[in-house]
């Protein structure tokens, strides 16, 4: 598997959604959609502030925003599935839809709780994962890859200003952190993260 943790609120949020958009051929679409409806795709950075207060936490949860990422040149089809619901849990709704495959890539983003940032995830099955689950068909692995290292790059090397031990901080994340906030996981977590790691909240 692939993953990177990383630190960004609002203006660092919208520079990775300009560059999925503007360098990549990824298209954007929302982990799950709601009960009863279709699946929303994302096709630029407007669409995405018209559904979303980037940069903001209000849960504290790190998954304030979750999104699927779907490459033409990685996956032959793109293929969205219903998944049945049981309505006498669902306030009377029967079905909702997802994206399907084990090469699709994950980017979950969290932001500003409070005086917390809590960290945003970028992140994609591994080839061997995905045998193991059945779902490895149809993908390109060696382009699943080369499309994860530029995302990865960019988020890391290009926007990153600072880092704590294997998470990048970019710079809006960064100027909040060196006025007092703190970085965590979760807003709820006893830890937060320094240059040395995990410490404790005191």
């Amino acid at each position: 598997m692939a993953n990177l943790d990383f630190f960004a609120v609002g203006r660092d949020q919208e520079e990775i959604f300009e560059f999925l958009f503007e360098s990549t051929d990824i298209r954007l679409f929302e982990l799950a959609s709601a009960p009863g409806t279709e699946l929303r795709e994302f096709k630029s950075l407007v669409d995405v502030q018209r559904s979303f207060e980037l940069g903001s936490d209000p849960f504290g949860n790190g998954v304030v925003m979750t999104f699927q990422l779907w490459s033409p040149s990685v996956m032959s089809r793109l293929e969205v599935r219903k998944v049945k619901l049981d309505p006498r849990h669902c306030e009377g709704h029967t079905f909702r839809h997802e994206l399907e495959g084990g090469a699709l890539m994950q980017l979950y983003l969290g932001g500003i709780h409070g005086r917390v940032i809590t960290k945003s995830h970028f992140g994609h099955n591994s080839e061997v994962r995905a045998e193991k689950w059945g779902v490895s068909a149809g993908a390109n692995w060696k382009a699943l890859g080369t499309v994860s290292r530029k995302i990865q790059y960019h988020i890391a090397k290009r926007l990153a200003v600072d880092r704590v031990p294997g998470r990048p901080v970019l710079a809006g994340a960064a100027a909040l952190w060196n006025s007092g906030y703190e970085l965590k996981g979760s807003a709820k977590s006893p830890h937060k993260w320094s240059h040395e790691g995990l410490c404790p909240v005191v």
